[in-house]
């Protein structure tokens, strides 16, 4: 190979002075860089979640299932009617992975996401002069399987990563990190936590190991088996309205044969009551922050379900089969409007 002395001279004139290489440095700033576009080309196929902040602006994930590559991308639209328009986007952000879960921090312009590689990211809605851009805080390399689910406790100081390595991580929304580990938490991978609705040291979590654990981290053995089902594992778990005592409320259980049960800490020898939603396992289940009588459910299959809990009975409120694939994501946009997304690339409001 030629040395550099040894090139022609026409090749030589192209190469760049020292003070053409620091304006071109000077054009990629890191402040230049927040008003570049990095909106990602299209919406993957499958919709994995959904959901609000406290403005009612929607944040929705995306992956590539079915492609060479696993991929994914997240979506922030002020207008959640405009979803999954990927014209009509306020911002989007490409990951290289599946993207399971993620929710808004304590701020709601911070979010956090779980993704299928183990990371949990945490990003922010920036403005600037050219709109909202969603930015990368941090990346933690956190789990050693995929992230299931993510959860914020009520006072939103803190965060409840679950995942397919039998871990749950408790984390500080503010400051990025893991303040408790609960490592091996269940014996078989986290498919769901569910924070207290009122206090934020007590969540509920379900496992493919057939259990359902209530955690109070000011605890020195901070679990408890609240209920248990080698043949019906459960799959999600919620809270109800129903307080029986300082922090404790009634609880419902998601299960592999598609029923939902109605659970007390006070009785754990049977469930108080149950419905049969679906004919496929449970899948996701979101209790409407408005209205804590009402719980959404989906399942592996197409349909979403509203159920009411009223005097310890559980009866169907509402029931829609517009989408044509499973349903992934289900959230409560106010008292009266729920939003569903599947794989079907769909979002879809309910209004009751």
């Amino acid at each position: 190979m030629a040395s550099l002395h040894e090139r022609p001279p026409e090749e030589l004139e192209i190469m760049n002075s020292p003070e053409e290489t620091a304006e071109m440095q000077d054009l990629t700033s890191p402040q230049e860089m927040e008003q570049i576009d990095l909106t990602p080309c299209q919406v993957e196929k499958h919709l994995d979640f959904i959901t609000f902040n406290k403005y009612g602006k929607l944040l929705m994930g995306s992956s590539s299932l079915t492609g060479r590559y696993w991929g994914g991308s997240l979506w922030y639209y002020e207008n959640p009617d405009l979803a999954p328009d990927v014209e009509k986007c306020t911002s989007g952000y490409e990951i290289s992975s599946g993207l399971a879960d993620g929710v808004f921090l304590d701020d709601e312009t911070s979010i956090m996401i779980g993704q299928d590689s183990g990371t949990i990211e945490f990003l922010t809605l920036s403005t600037t002069e050219t709109g909202t851009n969603l930015r990368s805080v941090c990346k933690i390399n956190e789990h050693l399987d995929f992230v299931h689910c993510i959860e914020s406790t009520c006072n939103k100081k803190m965060a409840l990563t679950a995942s397919a390595d039998m871990s749950i991580r408790v984390w500080d929304s503010e400051g990025y990190r893991v303040v408790r580990l609960l490592s091996v938490a269940h014996s078989q991978p986290v498919t769901s936590v569910a924070s207290h609705p009122t206090n934020d040291q007590i969540f509920l979590s379900a496992g493919m190991d057939g259990n359902v654990l209530i955690w109070d981290l000011r605890s020195h053995k901070p679990a408890s088996c609240m209920y248990r089902d080698w043949d019906n594992k459960p799959q999600c778990v919620a809270w109800t309205e129903k307080s029986i005592g300082p922090g404790n409320n009634n609880f419902v259980v998601g299960t592999q044969n598609g029923v939902i049960l109605l659970r007390s800490p006070s009785n754990l020898n049977e469930s108080l009551t149950s419905f049969d939603a679906f004919e496929r396992p449970l899948f996701r289940l979101a209790e409407n922050p408005f209205r804590p009588n009402l719980i959404a459910a989906c399942a592996d299959d197409s349909r979403v379900v509203i159920v009411d809990v009223e005097d310890e009975k559980l009866k169907l409120r509402y029931e829609d089969d517009r989408h044509t694939d499973f349903v992934r994501g289900v959230a409560w946009r106010d008292a009266g409007t729920l939003a569903s997304c599947g794989w079907d690339k769909k979002v879809l409001m309910h209004t009751l």
